[in-house]
């Protein structure tokens, strides 16, 4: 049986004067309860999904279902709902609904973030912040969906980063000052997406965190800082992807160095022994980059090489006037 179909035999859990969307108070409650994967509140008739504060203290639970009606997921209409649940005292701190509650984090302040996925099939969203209480914090209506999203530890700042959309908002990521109630920037991420995101307190810089390639930070003004660092964490991957792109992107560097660019040429040749060569596709990239790097350091017989073997393989890779050019140059000589 599907989660869907369990919480649809369920009784609704949020009552009318739920229904305007505004989170109501403290109650009194000794029928919280969670397991593994789910929270529960007898006395609300809910039950939902949860994720717990650092502390264990605070639990932010939703439901991106309307029981009632036998609705859930991707639907027109069919409020969901939300819980937050002070679990050291048993009692709801508040609760209310909104259209399609996804992904809530809560910090040890009790401080909590939703993402609203929205009805329909528009690319859109609506990241929310509230305090303990339910009332809202910050609000960011998006024209673009909600990638990821989180909140810092004790709920001075919290983040969301959007997925690719042709507006505005397409591939950003936003960093809010909770404390003045702010968005401190919205920036295109440098770093791409990550696995996670953090935010350190401390100094406000937001840190990207990748499988095993690393860490990367954004000061508190959206600059990323780290710039460098990953592109070395990428040249020196176990993935040939990774390698490729990255190589590509040093070498578009107006100031690049001799020394970097034989870096970057040996990288090439790892990331083809890595598995680039048993792809057409990759291996077309590899002979392109390649031929780059042999340029850039005056190696214009191997550069001619690569790019003729990269246009056998894709003619439309983007390198016939590099090639002409080089041919142009070895004749001149």
């Amino acid at each position: 049986m599907s989660i869907f179909s369990w919480l649809f035999k369920r009784p609704k859990a949020v009552n009318a004067e739920a229904d305007s969307g505004s989170p109501k108070g403290r109650r009194p409650t000794l029928q919280v309860s969670r397991d593994e994967l789910f929270l529960t509140v007898e006395s609300l008739d809910f039950y939902g999904l949860y994720q717990l504060s650092k502390s264990k203290q605070w639990a932010i639970g939703w439901r991106d279902s309307d029981p009632a009606a036998g609705r859930g997921g991707h639907r027109e209409s069919g409020l969901g709902a939300y819980v937050l649940a002070d679990l050291s005292s048993g009692t709801v701190s508040c609760n209310g609904t909104m259209a399609r509650p996804n992904n809530g984090h809560v910090s040890d302040s009790g401080v909590f973030c939703l993402e609203d996925w929205h009805f329909g099939s528009s690319l859109s969203g609506t990241f929310s912040v509230f305090d303990p209480a339910g009332a809202v914090i910050i609000t960011k209506e998006l024209t673009a969906n909600i990638f990821t999203s989180g909140i810092s530890r004790n709920g001075k700042y919290a983040f969301c980063a959007t997925a690719n959309s042709p507006s505005e908002h397409g591939n950003k990521v936003f960093l809010f000052d909770l404390l003045k109630r702010v968005e401190l920037y919205c920036v295109t991420p440098k770093a791409g997406w990550p696995e996670s995101y953090e935010v350190d307190e401390k100094t406000g810089e937001l840190i990207a965190h990748f499988k095993e390639v690393g860490s990367f930070r954004y000061g508190i003004d959206g600059q990323f800082l780290d710039g460098d660092q990953l592109e070395d964490a990428n040249l020196t991957s176990s993935r040939f992807e990774r390698i490729l792109l990255s190589a590509e992107k040093v070498l578009g560097e107006v100031d690049l160095s001799n020394e970097r660019a034989v870096e970057v040429l040996d990288a090439v040749q790892r990331a083809r022994s890595l598995g680039a060569d048993q792809y057409p596709a990759w291996r077309a990239t590899a002979l392109k980059v390649q031929g780059l790097a042999h340029e850039h350091l005056g190696q214009y017989a191997e550069a001619v090489q690569v790019y003729e073997e990269a246009l056998s393989l894709n003619p439309k890779i983007g390198v016939k006037r590099r090639l002409a050019s080089v041919v142009k140059r070895i004749n001149t000589r």
